[in-house]
């Protein structure tokens, strides 16, 4: 089994050409992006040490800058959902985390409690 802890980023109310009425509910996954990769690699032991000592620092600046603090957003999963099924579901608001399981050919989707 998978399980991925998604999070509603986005929550609309939109009409399909016949008038019916649904919600759009946007989850993502936010993952840790990888640290720097060396750009060379090291030929002998002081390029190896010199590399260990570095990689903290570059991976630390990488991580303060402005365009996500380290993380990455990757879409996941869209739900379109009439009144009705909403009531089912449960309401979820934008920042609310949400499970995501998949095993054996079937996908599960629930709020976390």
């Amino acid at each position: 089994m998978v399980v991925i802890r998604g999070v509603v980023v986005s929550k609309q109310l939109v009409y399909d050409p016949t008038g019916t009425r649904y919600i759009k509910i946007d989850i993502i996954e936010e993952k840790e992006l990888p640290g720097p990769v060396a750009a060379f690699s090291a030929q002998d032991e002081q390029a190896a040490q010199l590399m260990r000592e570095v990689m903290p620092l570059v991976t630390q600046i990488v991580r303060s800058l402005p365009f996500g603090g380290g993380k990455i957003s990757v879409p996941r999963v869209t739900l379109w959902l009439t009144d009705e099924e909403v009531e089912i579901f449960g309401d979820v608001d934008v920042g609310e985390t949400i499970t995501i399981s998949v095993e054996g050919g079937v996908i599960s989707i629930k709020p976390e409690s």
